[in-house]
């Protein structure tokens, strides 16, 4: 019986769409353009809008999107360059009539803050409740105080790393609190967000426990904050943070001992702290004796980093974690001491841990790896980046094969061999995510990968001079996202990829010495959903070739020519009026 689909309700479209999330912009973009209906319920269900660049130039306004995109929740300016054009689109969304369940708003990467802007659209009436203005120059008191009075009900805040700099020549003319971010505006923010969740306020040098204390006494809701590279704020101040904050679950900090102290980080092991499950410490001096405070004080911890840390031993770090069976992330980045034997009993009892970050950990090998696969049923991330993985002679079988497991960084490991590889992806069959960026010694071993791994939808084999394809057999691939600068891929293997690759969106093949214009000519017109490609140093490719490349592929984005001296000005603009912004990087 033949069943006609464009009579099914629109309730049940939108519940099979809705089965894309809303981050999958590429999908939904070719849905939308099977027929008006499908664009129509498409542009109900996007609920997030990046603005560009090439947006304001080609359109030069961002009122066309928000009409058609009437649910956004989250709008991200953070990619305008333009000051002006981000202070025009506030107001564009504050006037308009549509986009007013609005939540989220991210401002960053700015000169100055859009206050007029942001002003508007909290003259709109629409309850914003996260707002991101992380590094931003000049951010200071008054950007504070600002920020309290426009959105009281704000919950999550992140005004990081603002690019301020403690100059004796602006402070002729201004103020310290004019130019950077003090305690004074801390407090001022803290009397006004009542409602505050989560903030960010990293890497402000100024603040000092005092900010602390007025974030935990007037935001008797907060329950996440970061605060790294905050030198001047002492142990004293987290500890009565902690102890003021009886909802407070999460803390990312740095901690120096010669400056912050040594002290426990609990007022009392009985009432502080009851609730934290994440404690990151980065860049940190943490001892055994610390550690061993956090267990007295029996915290239920499901997140701990101890990224670049020192001054803790591999016992201290043993009896840490076996008070914790119940952990489900850790990072223990740079940590040089740690051995095989010490992850191969540690993962015998992290039974819940679903991420884990061994970077730079150079005495690991992949029987950590594999014991890590072996032990731990509900692993899904492994980092094992810059490591000693292949150095072993010998393979032990390892029989137990994860279901769990999608996502597997591995590059920079100079002794990964093809056979190692093999076998890694023998046990990880469900891998969505691998990257072997600057493993010299793999080769061949990518194609039967991808045969035993046929999930993968993002590859990364930068650096891989010896991977001249990605196997020539005719199966087709879910790759959408290939990232092979300065590989040994040749005219064959581009062939094949385009072959074999019909969903593939990014392409990154930078410094490509061996790719001529007949085969990227090939792979444009077979790849038909392409949004991002990077051609840059491809010496072998006709250089005047960026007009047809944009022309014959309508869904490109991104274009990085081979040389970006041979597009003028005026060319850009006008590829720009085609949806495609050409760039350098």
């Amino acid at each position: 019986m033949e069943r006609n689909y464009d009579e099914l309700p629109e309730e049940i479209w939108e519940l099979i769409l809705h089965q894309f999330g809303t981050d999958h912009q590429p999908e939904f973009e070719s849905l939308s353009a099977v027929n008006k209906r499908m664009l129509s319920l498409t542009d109900r269900l996007r609920q997030r809008f990046t603005v560009t660049d090439q947006t304001y130039f080609i359109h030069g306004t961002v009122s066309r999107f928000v009409y058609r995109f009437k649910n956004l929740k989250t709008l991200d300016l953070s990619q305008l360059r333009n000051n002006a054009s981000v202070e025009t689109a506030l107001c564009e969304i504050a006037r308009s009539s549509v986009a007013l369940e609005l939540e989220s708003v991210d401002v960053s990467n700015r000169n100055s803050l859009p206050v007029n802007g942001l002003k508007e659209l909290a003259l709109s009436g629409r309850r914003i409740k996260v707002l991101k203005c992380a590094n931003v120059d000049k951010l200071c008191d008054v950007d504070l105080v600002n920020i309290a009075r426009f959105y009281p009900d704000l919950e999550e805040l992140d005004v990081s790393y603002s690019r301020n700099k403690f100059e004796v020549d602006a402070l002729r003319n201004y103020s310290i609190s004019e130019t950077m971010i003090t305690d004074a505006g801390v407090e001022a923010l803290s009397l006004g967000l009542r409602n505050l969740v989560k903030i960010n306020i990293s890497m402000n040098p100024l603040l000092t426990d005092k900010s602390l204390v007025d974030l935990s006494t007037n935001c008797l809701r907060l329950q996440e904050i970061l605060f790294l590279k905050c030198i001047m704020i002492t142990m004293k101040g987290v500890r009565l943070m902690i102890n003021n904050s009886r909802n407070l679950r999460s803390i990312s900090m740095c901690l120096i001992t010669t400056i912050h102290g040594t002290d426990s980080l609990f007022v009392s092991t009985v009432t502080s702290g009851r609730r934290l499950s994440s404690l990151h410490f980065d860049e940190s001096e943490v001892s055994d004796e610390f550690l061993n405070s956090i267990v007295n004080a029996r915290i239920p911890l499901k997140s701990v980093s101890l990224s670049d840390s020192r001054s803790y031993s591999v016992n201290g770090l043993t009896r840490f974690l076996h008070a914790y069976h119940s952990l489900e992330f850790l990072d223990l980045t740079k940590n040089r001491m740690i051995c095989d034997s010490d992850i191969v009993g540690l993962s015998q009892y992290l039974h819940d841990l679903v991420s884990i970050k061994l970077n730079y950990c150079h005495r690991l090998t992949s029987a950590s790896l594999f014991a890590l696969i072996s032990n731990c049923s509900f692993l899904e991330q492994v980092e094992m980046e810059h490591t000693g993985l292949g150095e072993e002679k010998d393979l032990n079988d390892v029989h137990t094969k994860s279901s769990s497991i999608n996502s597997l960084k591995l590059g920079w490991n100079s002794k990964l061999t093809n056979e190692c590889l093999l076998k890694i992806g023998l046990v990880c069959p469900n891998l969505q995510q691998l990257d072997v960026s600057s493993c010299s010694y793999i080769t061949w071993s990518i194609g039967e990968i991808l045969k035993s791994c046929d999930k993968i939808e993002h590859l990364s084999i930068q650096d891989c001079g010896g991977v001249k394809n990605i196997g020539l057999k005719a199966e087709p691939l879910g790759l959408k996202k290939l990232h092979m600068a300065r590989s040994g891929v040749n005219d064959e293997g581009l062939i094949g990829i385009a072959v074999r690759c019909y969903e593939l969106v990014k392409i990154d093949l930078e410094g490509g010495q061996h790719v001529t214009t007949s085969a990227v000519r090939f792979m444009f017109k077979n790849c038909k959903k392409l949004r991002e490609v990077n051609l840059m140093g491809c010496l072998n490719l006709h250089v005047f070739m960026v007009d047809w490349m944009v022309h014959t592929r309508p869904s490109l984005r991104k274009l990085v020519p081979p040389s970006y001296a041979v597009t003028t000005e005026r060319q850009r603009q006008l590829m720009l009026r085609h949806g495609c912004q050409i760039c350098d990087k």
